[in-house]
């Protein structure tokens, strides 16, 4: 049973260019969850009047929206190793402090919600500090040299071969229990660590390292439904409550020939303020379908009908 009285309340972490899929996310939230009050929180460090103008306007009866204002200059000395990261990854870390709420989900926002979160939002984390669904590697059949590879890098970052690794892209949040245990400063100290000791490729999902190598044990694993990723429907063959689009060529917004995400992210787009960028969302796509080129761990690619005709190093 829905309740007005208990809203839902989720964070999202975006840089100013981020602001239009935030956007897409929250109409995805609203179209998911009729009945439900729904409060929506967004952190950024460089957001725009004129976007943080576009977002207020999709507020409502049962649909609030707060912003909090993150220090950038405290995030300059923190790595982002693959293209499509940049230093918001790192703001969930700041959740307990700036939402004096009880319980939060955080989502990345390159994701489309697809069903109810009353469920996931009750769900009780049995005394752990957050609730995530395991990563796909965990899933490779034992024994595998996939598995076997996977199990060394946890060894390199960290953590036992056993212990389960997951997401951070969705994190159900138990944030009286984070602000007691120092949840923020942990998240700090390890990421301090963590550069110190930790080479760039075995650091390329930082905040994820961070956060499954402090709280190793006090993480509940959510259902795979919460995080489907392109990698995850082959093992998840339930329903999809959150799409979660987590390759750079998945990405609705990667203008690539074999993009098939971006018509479900149209679907939203024209449900939000940003309906203005629609034509040229689809005009861009239409033309990557005869050439386009990405950069991708510092190489530059170049596709015509989908096939790869050059590359070379990015300076």
């Amino acid at each position: 049973m829905t309740s007005m009285t208990d809203p839902i309340t989720i964070a999202f972490c975006i840089s100013n260019t981020f602001a239009q899929h935030a956007a897409v996310v929250i109409a995805s939230v609203l179209a998911s969850n009729p009945g439900e009050c729904l409060a929506f929180h967004i952190l950024s460090g460089d957001l725009s009047d004129a976007n943080r103008a576009l977002l207020s306007s999709m507020a409502s009866e049962r649909c609030s929206l707060a912003f909090h204002p993150v220090d950038r200059s405290a995030f300059d000395n923190y790595p982002t190793a693959l293209e499509y990261f940049s230093q918001e990854i790192y703001y969930r870390y700041l959740i307990p402090e700036l939402i004096p709420e009880k319980r939060v989900l955080y989502s990345d926002v390159d994701v489309l919600f697809y069903q109810p979160l009353r469920p996931l939002w009750e769900m009780d984390l049995q005394g752990a500090l957050l609730g995530a669904v395991r990563e796909f590697n965990e899933y490779r059949p034992e024994g595998s040299q996939k598995a076997i590879g996977w199990k060394n890098y946890k060894r390199i970052i960290g953590l036992q071969e056993d212990d389960v690794y997951l997401y951070s892209g969705l994190l159900l949040m138990d944030c009286d229990a984070l602000r007691q245990n120092q949840f923020t400063a942990q998240c700090f100290e390890e990421t301090e660590i963590c550069v110190r000791t930790l080479d760039k490729e075995a650091f390329g999902a930082p905040d994820q390292v961070v956060i499954n190598r402090r709280f190793v044990g006090k993480i509940a694993e959510l259902s795979p439904a919460w995080c489907v990723t392109d990698k995850m429907k082959t093992v998840w063959k339930g329903r999809v409550g959150i799409r979660h689009f987590a390759g750079q060529y998945e990405k609705p917004w990667c203008n690539v020939a074999w993009n098939t995400s971006w018509p479900a992210y149209l679907k939203y787009l024209l449900r939000t303020p940003y309906r203005r960028n629609a034509w040229e969302f689809v005009m861009r796509h239409l033309a990557a379908i005869v050439y386009s080129s990405h950069v991708k761990k510092g190489v530059r690619r170049g596709f015509l009908f989908g096939l790869r005709i050059w590359k070379k190093s990015v300076d």
